[in-house]
Formats: structure tokens, C-alpha cells, sequence
């Protein structure tokens, strides 16, 4: 009897055992698939800031003259320290108040400054109807024509270089008219570029500040590119609701282009690209500057050089090397409303 009763007492302790054998083997598997411990949501590491905006016009000076980078332009950071901001312009180091701009994080290179409005669309809704729909016209924001913070001089060449060809005016017709290779009047921007073959490049708008041009209404896009032979610029100039109203190439480089002094000694203009503002800053540059009505378009054509000595066995020959060349092609409705634009900043009432 004692023996039955030890061998129930073995016989439950193996039971025991083996059950709980059983329990730890069981239990291990659990633990090795527990799910994994849930990583935090955390924000995006800070980047330093790579982009500056300007919140200000800022006056600064280029190869041969000066120009003035309109507020909301947007630059890439070179360096900056506790007074000022290095920046790369037109393949120069600009140097810009710290108190005239702002750090902005990296953003789409195609996104717009903030300070641009927002752009209203203008296409009327589709409806069935056989009446003929509004008038495309120029969109342009209230206050457009008031007077400007000087820019006389360029008003003044603006007005000689037009009035021949048209006389001022607030004139909303023209939509439709033929700019340039596909480009109308009032086209929308992007089918602009598609259709000289620029959608793939991306680009961004910038305002346009310069004398003689609506007030706080004029944008200009800007693409790198070969036009007609020797232009590597083309900008479509347009208004609040991104329609085309102007169109300008510009050759930066000109090659082996010069004249004498004597050929330019009739050279009196000052502005020679007038969608940048940019001016002869000395007398060692002459500018030429001219207009011709085409249709309905009138093209002004403007040249920079600078004065360059070089010896030629005993004696010194001056003469001017071509900096840059800009052509600029303006519908007339739109020549009008500069000129009416020019008439008022350049009252004294």
C-alpha cells in the first residue's frame, strides 16, 4: 500500500512536471511574437533654412550697370552672417541686407513666393448657350496706375520708345493677338511654354517691378534655352491671372559683338532691359535702344556695351564690347496701358 501510495505521489509530481513543461513551452512562442514595440510619430528633423526671400526692393550692381530685385524674389543661400545674406545672381555673388529679406525652409522650385496673390482663374463656367461669351481681358489689381517711387527715367524712354507706335490708354481688346512662335495675347502661361516647347523646364514667377508697368500686377517666368540663334533667356511676362501680356528674350553673353566709340556716340538711352529695371550705372557703358511696330506688336530692341582699351603696338584703342542684348515684344493694347501707366507716374498732380 505504501508502494501504490508512492507511486500516485510519483505518478502526480510527473503529471506536474510535464504539464508545466508544457505551460513554458507554450509560453515562449507568445513572447517571441509579441508585435513590436510602435515607433513614436516624430517630426521631421529642422533643416537649415537653403532659401532667402526678399520682403523689400533691394538696389544692388551687376558686370555693367545696376538693377533693383523686386520683393518676393527668391534666391538660394550662399552664406550669410549677422548683418547680411550672400547670394547668386545671374552667376554673381550679391550681397543682400539681412533686414530685407527672410529665411525660408527648401520648397518646390516651381512654388511661388508668398508674397504673390493669389491667382483668380477668369475662364467663364461652360454653358449651353449660343451667346457669345465675356470678352477675355487683362487682369490687373486696383491701384495698378498709381505713381510709382521714382523710375522717371525709364518712364520717359518707355514713352519715347511707344508713343510712336501707339498712343495711351486703358485698353482691354486684343485678346488673341500674335506675340511670339504660338504665343498670344492673354494666353494662359502654361500653354504658352507647351507651346514653344518649355513644359518640361520648371520654373519660377517672380514680380515684376519696373517703371511704367502696372503696379503690383506684372509676373514674369523665366527660361533657360537657345532663341533665335544667340538668346539664352526667354521670359513670358504676365498678369495676376497668369496670362501672357509680353514676351522678352535676352542673350546675357553676346559673342565678338563691338562697335567703335564713335558709332555709340549717339548712345544716350539708359535702361537696356526693362522688365529687370536694369540701367547703365557709369559712363563707361553706352546703351542703344530702339522700336518697330510689327502688326499689332511693338518690339523694342535694346543693346549694352562697355568701354574696353586695349594696345595695339604703341597706341591704345578704345572701343565698346556688346554685354548684353534684350528684344521685348509688347502687344499694343497692352503698349497703351504702359503708356498710361507712364503719363501718371510721371505727373507732378
Amino acid at each position: 500500500m505504501f508502494y501504490a501510495i508512492l507511486s500516485g505521489s510519483i505518478r502526480k509530481a510527473v503529471l506536474l512536471s510535464a504539464a508545466g513543461a508544457v505551460i513554458c513551452v507554450c509560453r515562449n512562442p507568445i513572447a517571441a511574437a509579441s508585435p513590436p514595440a510602435q515607433i513614436p510619430n516624430s517630426s521631421p528633423l529642422a533643416v537649415a533654412s537653403g532659401f532667402v526671400v526678399l520682403t523689400q526692393p533691394v538696389k544692388v550692381k551687376i558686370a555693367y550697370g545696376e538693377t533693383v530685385l523686386p520683393a518676393g524674389m527668391k534666391f538660394p543661400v550662399v552664406s550669410s552672417d549677422a548683418t547680411c545674406i550672400r547670394v547668386k545672381y545671374m552667376g554673381e555673388l550679391q550681397t543682400i541686407p539681412i533686414a530685407a529679406a527672410r529665411f525660408e525652409d527648401s520648397e518646390p522650385p516651381d512654388a511661388a513666393p508668398s508674397e504673390i496673390p493669389p491667382i483668380v482663374p477668369t475662364k467663364p463656367a461652360a454653358a449651353p448657350t449660343t451667346t457669345p461669351g465675356p470678352q477675355l481681358q487683362v487682369s490687373l489689381q486696383p491701384g495698378y496706375d498709381s505713381r510709382m517711387q521714382g523710375g522717371d527715367i525709364s518712364m520717359r524712354e518707355l514713352q519715347l520708345l511707344l508713343s510712336s507706335h501707339c498712343s495711351e490708354g486703358v485698353d482691354l481688346s486684343g485678346a488673341g493677338t500674335k506675340i511670339y512662335n504660338g504665343v498670344t495675347y492673354l494666353m494662359d502661361s502654361e500653354q504658352a511654354a507647351t507651346n514653344l516647347g518649355l513644359a518640361h523646364s520648371v520654373a519660377s514667377r517672380v514680380p515684376v517691378a519696373a517703371p511704367g508697368f502696372p503696379k503690383n500686377s506684372i509676373y514674369y517666368v523665366g527660361y533657360d534655352g537657345a532663341f533665335e540663334g544667340h538668346f539664352n533667356r526667354l521670359y513670358l511676362v504676365t498678369d495676376t491671372a497668369n496670362k501672357v501680356v509680353a514676351l522678352q528674350l535676352v542673350d546675357e553673353h553676346p559673342k565678338g559683338r563691338w562697335k567703335s566709340a564713335a558709332a555709340l556716340a549717339a548712345a544716350t538711352w539708359s535702361t537696356y532691359n526693362f522688365i529687370s529695371a536694369r540701367m547703365r550705372a557709369s559712363d563707361t557703358a553706352r546703351v542703344q535702344a530702339g522700336s518697330k511696330r510689327q502688326g499689332n506688336i511693338v518690339v523694342i530692341d535694346t543693346q549694352v556695351y562697355q568701354r574696353v582699351r586695349t594696345r595695339v603696338g604703341p597706341k591704345n584703342i578704345e572701343r565698346y564690347e556688346e554685354q548684353e542684348n534684350a528684344k521685348l515684344f509688347i502687344p499694343t493694347p497692352f503698349a497703351r496701358i504702359i503708356l498710361h501707366c507712364a503719363q501718371i507716374g510721371l505727373s507732378k498732380t
